[in-house]
């Protein structure tokens, strides 16, 4: 009697994983190749788009600086955090981006991972569907 429960809710819990958002799973993959085809490109002021992966309801773009270190960078907080800001606010233009606009309209999300020449994580931008959304 006890091993019923849990083969009944690995039984649930596989049934739902089944029935995810299509509409999303498409879009991801369209951006995925579309996006993927042009890489590694150039971003702007030295840093480079490297790849581009899904996690979860995101599209993660995965932008490198090969000169400035999470280090260099936490000597100069204030220039950082203004970097970041600004890049927080460029991500609303993707809302406008046709490629993205499919993405958004079945719920998800876009992140921009900036990372260091080692791997190390300066920041993460993102932009959920919802901030996509006419008011």
């Amino acid at each position: 009697m006890r091993w019923r429960l849990p083969l009944l809710l690995a039984a649930c819990l596989a049934a739902a994983t089944g029935c995810g958002n299509h509409a999303l799973d498409q879009a991801q993959r369209a951006a995925l190749q579309e996006i993927g085809a042009q890489l590694p490109r150039p971003y702007r002021d030295g840093l480079v788009v490297e790849s581009v992966h899904r996690d979860g309801d995101e599209l993660v773009l995965v932008i490198r600086s090969a000169e400035i270190t999470v280090a260099m960078a936490k000597a100069r907080p204030a220039v950082f955090d203004a970097l970041r800001d600004d890049e927080q606010a460029a991500m609303q233009a993707l809302c406008a981006d046709p490629l993205f606009a499919p993405l958004h309209a079945a719920g998800g999300g876009v992140r921009r991972h900036f990372v260091d020449a080692d791997g190390a994580v300066f920041f993460d931008a993102t932009l959920k569907a919802s901030d996509c959304l006419s008011p």
